[in-house]
């Protein structure tokens, strides 16, 4: 029975694999065969967010997006950043601040780990980030978080992907489960 199964979903992961890549939504990638092949690119993912920070900092956005426009946001905060004269060039700007954005995620539900990486922490960077980042994660029509929920970061951006109605809905909910605030103090879910 559990041959079956894996049979049925490796050709539905096929099925999905040859349509996404047919349609350029995914242009390059890998798959793991075995065990120690599904380690070996964990080790991969995992060292991302410690290489991004190697040069200094790093801004974290864990926002989700429309699979077809996954990798877009990359490529927008690393041309908002060159636009605003940030994007660090040995050549043409060697006083720039941001190394660039990286993204990587969970291609399945369309989250994605927006990595800016940095030189150092500083309040030019953070106006050329924020709220640029969430106007264009609504723009690509995402949400601005995904997997870790709204709290005192994002709390003033909700309305980038949440309508009057949706947030006060949010809020009800949680006043219904936690009316004396004590489960996740501030956090709106």
């Amino acid at each position: 029975y559990k041959r079956q199964n894996k049979d049925h979903d490796d050709a539905k992961l096929e099925k999905f694999l040859e349509d996404v890549m047919g349609d350029g939504t995914v242009v390059d990638g890998t798959m793991a065969q075995d065990v120690s092949e599904i380690e070996h690119l964990w080790k991969w993912r995992e060292m991302i967010p410690e290489s991004c920070q190697s040069e200094g900092a790093v801004y974290k956005y864990d926002v989700s997006l429309p699979l077809s426009q996954l990798y877009s946001l990359v490529e927008l905060t690393n041309a908002k950043v060159k636009k605003d004269g940030l994007l660090y060039d040995a050549e043409t700007n060697p006083e720039g601040q941001v190394i660039g954005a990286v993204g990587y995620g969970h291609i399945g539900d369309g989250n994605l780990h927006l990595n800016v990486a940095t030189k150092e922490y500083n309040k030019t960077i953070e106006k050329c980030l924020e709220p640029y980042v969430y106007e264009a994660v609504s723009d690509l029509k995402g949400s601005i978080s995904a997997e870790h929920g709204i709290g005192f970061q994002k709390k003033k951006y909700l309305h980038y992907s949440k309508s009057p109605v949706e947030i006060k809905l949010m809020k009800d909910i949680k006043n219904h489960f936690d009316p004396h605030g004590v489960l996740n103090p501030y956090k709106y879910v």
